[in-house]
């Protein structure tokens, strides 16, 4: 597996928690938003380096589009 599908897993399974809906739990925050960019911008150019350029999935990207729509928060870097 390469290393952009793992950061996109983690971030679909940590921001698809229930605790997420809830009023009371604060929401996903800006610097939240920032890790993750910087976290994927290393982990597209560690697969670039390990002959993996291609290996992100168009389906997980669309459900981490749709679980930031419905979360209300703008990712506009996948």
């Amino acid at each position: 597996m390469c290393v952009t599908s793992m950061i996109y897993d983690h971030y679909y399974d940590k921001w698809n928690n229930p605790l997420y809906y809830q009023p009371w739990v604060p929401q996903i925050t800006p610097e939240e938003i920032e890790e993750f960019k910087k976290l994927l911008d290393r982990a597209r150019e560690y697969d670039k380096k390990h002959n993996q350029p291609d290996c992100e999935l168009e389906e997980k990207k669309e459900k981490l589009r749709k679980l930031s729509e419905e979360l209300g928060v703008k990712i506009d870097f996948i």
